[in-house]
């Protein structure tokens, strides 16, 4: 079925992993917070880094707590991470076809961004990109979620859109597929490892699914 009979309006994309690595995500997560922790217990790097490993696994991958920057921060007693953050805009890696994708697809349709990525994360992430969306959408910090069918219904709500003329495409099976899909949205996987039969190898194979 082609966008035209779908009366495809919007296309919504997933960020890390789909749009962006996680390149960024990691080197807050996995290098600058257990710098912090070990600089303001006294403690050794590697000592820091399982302590602060340890309590991300207490609070189990379903909670949007996992996923929140600033209460970790608060939880650690680091102060505000905005200037970490900022300072590690370095590390940001887009994916190499993105810009001629979103180019192609800007003219015609109209991009948003619905991720479970924190707000505070989304937007030096996508600072780089922001002009071609209209909305950048983040499940937990908007709707204290992760993505699932009741978020991809309420973005319906917010672009006052019915779920046939949006199309979302993303990396995670669970989150990008069927939370959409159980919403009635058209959605592509994007596997860039290339093992899932039927899946986007990369972003410029969405290109033909909507002529």
């Amino acid at each position: 079925m082609s966008a035209t009979d779908r009366r495809t309006r919007f296309v919504s994309f997933d960020a890390e992993g789909t749009l962006a690595t996680h390149a960024f995500s990691r080197t807050v997560w996995r290098e600058a917070v257990p710098a912090l922790y070990a600089r303001k217990y006294g403690v050794s790097l590697e000592e820091a880094s399982e302590r602060v490993f340890a309590e991300y696994e207490s609070i189990g991958s379903g909670r949007r707590e996992l996923y929140s920057i600033g209460y970790w921060f608060e939880r650690f007693g680091l102060g505000s991470p905005l200037p970490v953050i900022e300072e590690l805009r370095s590390s940001i890696e887009f994916y190499p076809e993105v810009p001629t994708v979103l180019e192609s697809l800007s003219g015609r349709f109209t991009l948003v961004v619905s991720s479970s990525t924190p707000i505070e994360f989304l937007r030096p992430l996508l600072r780089d990109v922001q002009r071609y969306f209209l909305r950048v959408f983040s499940a937990t910090s908007e709707h204290g979620r992760l993505k699932d069918e009741e978020f991809f219904r309420w973005l319906c709500r917010e672009l006052d859109a019915e779920p046939s003329e949006v199309v979302h495409v993303g990396d995670s099976w669970e989150h990008d597929m069927v939370g959409p899909s159980g919403a009635g949205i058209v959605a592509y996987h994007l596997d860039r490892k290339g093992t899932a039969n039927g899946s986007l190898g990369n972003l410029l194979d969405l290109l033909p699914l909507l002529e």
